[in-house]
C-alpha cells in the first residue's frame, strides 16, 4: 500500500488535517473556559459546531453523489482554513466574543459535513479491496497519532499563546486541500452517472436512510453508534471541564489526552491482531464494559490528570479495533451508487444526537459540579453495554458473509467497497 500514490497522498494530507483538528479540538473549550468562566458558555460552541454537522451532512451526501467530489472537498477544506484564521484573528485581536465564535463554529460544522459527505467513497477508489482492511487499520493509526501528537500540542499552543492552536489547525486544511488536488485517481462521479437521470432532490435526500431502514445490521449500527457517540460527545468535553476544575493547566490537560490516545494508538497498531483473534460480537462487548469502567473512574481521578488519562486511555484502548470490524462488515451492504448517501446517512443520524452533549453537560456541570454529567454518561454506557448482550444484530459482525445482514436484495459493484 505504501507504493500506492495516491493513496499515501490522501493519508499525508488527512493526518495533517487530523492534528489541526485535534490541536483545536482542545483548544476551544479552553478559549471559552477562559474567556467566559462558563462550562455552559464552551458547551455552546460545541454544540454548534456538532448540530451543523449533523444538520448538513444529509444534503453533502446528495451533492457527493450528483457533483465532483474533488471540488467539494477542495471547497470545504478552504471554507474551514478561513473559518479557523478568523478565530485566530479574533483571539489575537482580543476579541473571542461568544457569539462569534458561535458563529464561525456552524459554519466549520456545514463545511465538515460538506467534506465528509465527499470522503466517504473517497478510499474505495484508490485502495484494491484486497487492502481495505488494511486501509482501515492504517487510517486508524493516522488518527490516533494524530490525536496523540495533538492534544498535548494544543495544550502548549494555548498556554504560548491563545491564537496559536487555531493558526495551525487554518494550516492544516491548507494541506488537506493540496492532497485533493493532486490525486491523481478520478474521485467521482463518473460521467455517467452525472448524465444519468436522477430522482427528485426530495427523494433523494431520504434514499440513504431508506436503504439503511431496509438493512437490520445498519438498523442495529446507525442506533447504538448514535447513543455512543452522544456519550462519547460528552465524555470529551467533561474530560476537559472536571480537569479543569481540579485545577489543571492546559498543558496538563494536553498531556493527560495525550496518555488517553497513546493507549488508543496502541490499539489501533494492533488492529489486525486483534481482529483476527477476537469475534466481532465479542468485542463489542468487551469495549462496552470497558468504556463503563473506565469512565466511571474518571471521576475520583480527576484530580491527577495523569491518572485520568490512563484511566480513560485503558477503556478505550480496544476502539479502533471495533470501528474496523464495524467498518468492514459495512462494506458488502452499500451499493457504489448510492455510497455517498448511504454512509452520510448513517454519519448524519450518528451526530444527530451529539450536538447535545456540551451543552447538557456544561449546564449541568455548572449547576451540580463535574461529577454528575460523569456518573450520567457511566450510567448510560452500562445501559448499552446490557443491551448489546439482547442484540441479535450484533452477532452479524462475527460473519464475513455481507448478505447475512438482511438485504432483500444483491447489490452491484460487488467488487468496490467503502470507507467509513
Amino acid at each position: 500500500m505504501w507504493r500506492n500514490r495516491d493513496h499515501n497522498l490522501w493519508w499525508s494530507g488527512a493526518a495533517v488535517s487530523a492534528l489541526g483538528t485535534s490541536v483545536s479540538r482542545l483548544a476551544f473549550p479552553l478559549l471559552m473556559l477562559v474567556a467566559t468562566g462558563s462550562a455552559a458558555a464552551a458547551g455552546v460552541v460545541g454544540t454548534c459546531g456538532s448540530a451543523a454537522l449533523a444538520a448538513g451532512l444529509l444534503p453533502a451526501g446528495v451533492a457527493a453523489d450528483r457533483w465532483s467530489r474533488r471540488a467539494l472537498l477542495t471547497g470545504a477544506s478552504l471554507t474551514q482554513l478561513a473559518t479557523t484564521g478568523t478565530v485566530c484573528w479574533a483571539v489575537a485581536a482580543g476579541r473571542p466574543w461568544l457569539s462569534l465564535v458561535a458563529a464561525l463554529a456552524l459554519v466549520q460544522g456545514l463545511a465538515s459535513a460538506v467534506f465528509a459527505g465527499a470522503a466517504a467513497p473517497l478510499v474505495r477508489r484508490i485502495v484494491p479491496r484486497a487492502q481495505l482492511k488494511s486501509a482501515f487499520a492504517r487510517a486508524g493509526v493516522r488518527d490516533h497519532g494524530a490525536e496523540l501528537a495533538g492534544a498535548p500540542l494544543g495544550g502548549t499552543l494555548f498556554a504560548l499563546a491563545r491564537w496559536a492552536p487555531f493558526l495551525a489547525d487554518a494550516l492544516s486544511y491548507a494541506a488537506v486541500a493540496v492532497a485533493c488536488l493532486l490525486i491523481r485517481t478520478p474521485l467521482g462521479p463518473d460521467p455517467a452517472e452525472r448524465a444519468a437521470r436522477r430522482p427528485p432532490l426530495g427523494r433523494d435526500l431520504g434514499a440513504g436512510l431508506a436503504f439503511v431502514r431496509g438493512v437490520p445490521f445498519l438498523r442495529y449500527t446507525l442506533v447504538w453508534s448514535a447513543l455512543t457517540n452522544l456519550l462519547f460527545t460528552g465524555l470529551a468535553f467533561m474530560f476537559v471541564v472536571a480537569l479543569r476544575h481540579h485545577g489543571a493547566s492546559s498543558a496538563q490537560i494536553g498531556s493527560a489526552e495525550g496518555i488517553a490516545t497513546a493507549c488508543g494508538l496502541g490499539g489501533a497498531l494492533a488492529c489486525g491482531w486483534v481482529v483476527r483473534r477476537v469475534g466481532g460480537r465479542r468485542l463489542v462487548l468487551l469495549v462496552s464494559w470497558m468504556l463503563v469502567f473506565g469512565v466511571a473512574g474518571l471521576a475520583p481521578l480527576a484530580a491527577w490528570p495523569w491518572a485520568a488519562g490512563l484511566c480513560l486511555g485503558a477503556s478505550i484502548v480496544f476502539v479502533a479495533p471495533l470501528n474496523a470490524v464495524f467498518g468492514a462488515a459495512m462494506v458488502a451492504v452499500v451499493p457504489d451508487a448510492m455510497a455517498a448517501r448511504v454512509l452520510t446517512s448513517v454519519n448524519m443520524a450518528v451526530q444527530s444526537c451529539g450536538w447535545l452533549a456540551p451543552v447538557l453537560c456544561g449546564a449541568l456541570a455548572d449547576a451540580f459540579g463535574p461529577g454528575v454529567p460523569l456518573i450520567t454518561i457511566t450510567a448510560g454506557l452500562a445501559l448499552l453495554a446490557t443491551a448489546n448482550h439482547l442484540t441479535p444484530a450484533a452477532g452479524r459482525l462475527d460473519g464475513t458473509d455481507a448478505t447475512e445482514s438482511g438485504t432483500a436484495e444483491p447489490h452491484a459493484d460487488p467488487d468496490k467497497h467503502v470507507t467509513r
